[in-house]
């Protein structure tokens, strides 16, 4: 049977990087790892995670009021997260530019 995993209530205005916490951004308990290899293993492989940590990278669009990071990978964890929004703000503005670029009969 596969294992599903229910991370419970989210506050995306406080990310804790904790380890052993019940973030999503919490590596496991005696952790001293390389965390930012954590993270990205962390995305790539946990379809709840990869869904987290999108919507904690929007909240660096212009206007919104980015979270709070909380514990010892509280730095590598921002920094991630505004390099992700980076990465999204351009596939989006890629993906506008080729829809205005499209021909009208299309």
């Amino acid at each position: 049977m596969r294992e599903f995993i229910v991370y419970g209530v989210i506050n995306f205005n406080r990310i804790d990087t904790t380890p052993g916490g019940s973030s999503a951004f919490a590596p496991p308990a005696g952790f001293d790892g390389d965390y930012r290899a954590f993270l990205i293993r962390k995305m790539s492989t946990d379809n709840g995670v990869r869904q987290h940590v999108a919507t904690v990278a929007r909240m660096y669009r212009a206007g919104a009021t980015p979270p709070v990071y909380l514990g010892p990978y509280a730095e590598i964890a921002a920094g991630l997260m505004q390099r992700v929004w980076a990465k999204m703000h351009a596939s989006s503005e890629a993906d506008k530019a080729r829809r205005q670029a499209l021909p009208d009969a299309l």
